[in-house]
């Protein structure tokens, strides 16, 4: 097979002038500028060790404590690495992959067992509301692109969640948390960027009266068309594969929440959060399914609100009640060729998702024991599910209802999360959830964690967990004249296991993680007599194994922040690997204050092994992707403690970048070309 030519873009060889030329100017610009609080050039680890990790425990935990593997970015980390999308700011973790997907969505994929289903299997939150919907169970594919202005922080579990978030939480769990300060702040951001990108955000937190506190985030980000050709060959028939794709994105984010304290102990919270989203032909559902044609749009509407009370106990503990409702409109559209007559198709949803959830949180100082008790009751729902197409010569043909439409469920759970102590080198964090489900019974997730402190900043830890994901309702409902449906369906289930290490000194910040993952019950599609349909059963055995390790230091004005995962993952039915999941991954990032300690010049370096352009076994040969190497450069000078300036050239030296298709596009998704992105923020 001959190898895929590279996308039409402009080459330039110019860019390692730019760098120069760019941080010379933002250091001559700012020269003379005063220090602003936070010495560049020191970073400190007792924060990032001591950020909150409440996404991994019911229970208050540092990072030496947690019984996860856990990590929280900053939007001053995501910031400095010149991150635009909502996974962008998870890339560099060690162990993931953000995969490009149907329609300009990305989706993530945790330790391996990357496929076509991969926007299945990662729960996410926002400000402790679930997000997964029940028509797929994804919310990456469903709501994509939330705006990274509009929040604080995002953490991310890797490994099973379910112990503590129920279904959903099977290879991980996503944790957004919304713009929030606790003093008076004002902050405008502004970037753009040389193919046209631009953002913009407004943050600001006021007090209200004496006792609550108004957080306003407003964010806006997207692209203009990129005009962009992708080629390739088919790799059954052997002619050109040709798409044209705008690549052209819009998304709107808005959140308001507020928060305050009353008498004897009671405080209250309360938000509405607003996104908005289109992409306009991105790559589409892949070859096989386009016939070649392969693109996709995407519309999503989305709005949420939540509000809750929690009191302090006298005798210490809390108990908190929340409530939350939300409800999305998506609009996935592609072009599909596998029909005599191809066709535009656009397949509308209308969901929503609402709950209740009650939290008490107390001690047994005589067994040094901290225990959390949850229960709550949830239900998700599918308003609409139709789909409308018309021929490619503007023919309109019949609406039709998607089967998952009506489709209900209600889920009770109840959690239990225990942590204690023996002395101060030993600690046992255990529990788990139980779930009842209204279409197929009940489900319990254990969760036990082992750790061990050699020393005050160190931490050994061995962690096993269970998890499982609950069918969706198109798996359950399946699609009329291609998949059969299966009310028998259930759900399927995950064992890991882990061994930690982790070390945290005044210089350095350091983990190591060995893991083993068995998938069993795993939900798959095969074909059932007479071989033209399909249906969704528990058939799936999977597993995984690897090594992860990260470390973050600094020493004299420079930075260390690297990453590296060595990940195994295979079907343990058929034998084959998971071919679209890179073997190793590294990421090194290095930053050094230069002679005016307010600027700070960053190099960051991707590379991956090589991977294939597509999933084995779907429907069309996988072939290599070449070697996947990223440069990018950024430099952050501050002027003054109220503005600051980031310029990032991504890309450097303009490779030809290709990221596997989920989907099955041939050839694989092109990654950015090289592009300057300026950025400003402004606090007044």
């Amino acid at each position: 097979m001959r190898k895929p030519r590279p996308i039409v873009a402009a080459s330039d060889r110019k860019a390692p002038a730019i760098v120069l030329a760019a941080g010379l100017a933002l250091h001559v610009a700012g020269a003379g500028a005063t220090l602003p609080p936070g010495d560049l050039s020191e970073l400190s680890l007792e924060e990032l060790a001591n950020v909150d990790v409440s996404a991994a425990s019911l229970l208050s935990a540092g990072l030496l404590d947690t019984a996860a593997s856990v990590s929280a970015v900053t939007p001053q980390q995501w910031q400095r690495r010149g991150a635009r999308r909502l996974l962008d700011a998870l890339e560099t973790q060690p162990g993931v992959q953000v995969l490009p997907h149907t329609s300009g969505n990305q989706v993530l994929a945790i330790r391996g067992y990357a496929r076509s289903t991969s926007y299945t299997g990662v729960a996410t939150s926002w400000d402790g509301v679930p997000l997964n919907d029940l028509f797929r169970s994804g919310p990456q594919f469903n709501l994509p692109a939330i705006n990274l202005g509009a929040l604080s922080q995002m953490q991310l579990i890797e490994g099973p969640g379910s112990a503590l978030y129920g279904s959903d939480a099977f290879h991980g769990l996503v944790a957004l948390r919304g713009y929030e300060a606790d003093h008076d702040q004002r902050e405008l951001s502004a970037a753009g960027a040389s193919n046209g990108y631009y953002e913009a955000a407004l943050r600001q937190s006021t007090a209200v009266g004496a006792d609550a506190r108004l957080n306003v985030a407003l964010a806006a980000n997207g692209q203009p068309d990129q005009d962009r050709v992708a080629y390739a060959v088919h790799p059954i028939t052997g002619r050109p594969l040709q798409s044209a794709r705008e690549n052209n994105f819009d998304a709107q984010t808005a959140s308001f929440k507020l928060a305050g304290e009353g008498q004897g102990g009671l405080s209250w919270f309360g938000g509405l959060y607003l996104h908005h989203y289109d992409a306009d032909a991105y790559q589409g559902s892949g070859t096989r399914l386009t016939g070649g044609n392969d693109v996709g749009w995407l519309a999503t509407r989305f709005a949420m609100t939540q509000a809750g009370v929690r009191r302090e106990l006298a005798r210490g503990g809390s108990v908190e009640l929340k409530g939350y409702y939300w409800w999305v409109d998506n609009d996935l559209a592609s072009n599909l060729g596998t029909g005599a007559v191809p066709i535009h198709r656009d397949l509308w949803t209308r969901q929503f998702r609402t709950g209740l959830q009650a939290t008490w949180r107390d001690g047994i100082p005589a067994w040094n024991t901290a225990w959390a008790l949850s229960a709550g009751q949830e239900r998700l729902g599918v308003r609409s599910a139709k789909a409308e197409a018309v021929t490619l010569a503007g023919q309109a043909l019949p609406t039709t209802t998607n089967p998952a439409e009506g489709a209900s469920r209600g889920v009770r759970n109840l959690t239990l999360e225990l942590n204690s102590h023996w002395g101060e080198r030993w600690a046992l964090v255990y529990g788990g959830r139980l779930d009842d489900y209204s279409d197929f019974g009940g489900h319990a997730s254990p969760r036990l964690g082992l750790i061990y402190h050699p020393q005050p900043d160190a931490a050994l830890k061995f962690l096993y967990g269970q998890a499982f994901r609950a069918p969706s309702a198109v798996e359950m409902g399946g699609a009329a004249g291609s998949v059969l449906g299966n009310p028998a369906l259930q759900p399927e289930l995950i064992d890991s296991y882990e061994l930690v290490a982790q070390r945290q000194t005044a210089h350095y910040l350091a983990q190591v993680t060995l893991f083993r993952t068995l998938w069993h019950d795993g939900i798959s599609a095969v074909l059932v007599p007479p071989a033209t349909l399909t249906q969704y059963r528990n058939v799936g055995r999977n597993d995984a194994y690897g090594a992860t390790a990260s470390l973050q230091a600094q020493w004299q004005g420079w930075g260390l922040d690297a990453s590296a995962s060595y990940v195994r993952s295979r079907n343990a039915v058929t034998g084959m690997d998971y071919n679209i999941f890179p073997a190793t991954i590294v990421n090194i990032g290095i930053s050094h204050a230069l002679s005016d300690p307010a600027c700070l010049l960053t190099l960051n370096q991707r590379w991956q092994s090589r991977v294939d352009d597509i999933p084995v076994g779907d429907g069309l040969p996988p072939h290599a992707l070449p070697r996947y190497l990223r440069t990018d450069v950024g430099v952050e000078r501050h002027y003054s403690p109220r503005l600051t300036a980031y310029l990032q050239l991504r890309n450097l030296f303009n490779r030809d970048n290709r990221l596997p298709s989920a989907p099955s596009s041939v050839g694989g998704i092109p990654d950015e070309h090289f592009s300057l992105n300026l950025r400003l923020d402004y606090r007044y």
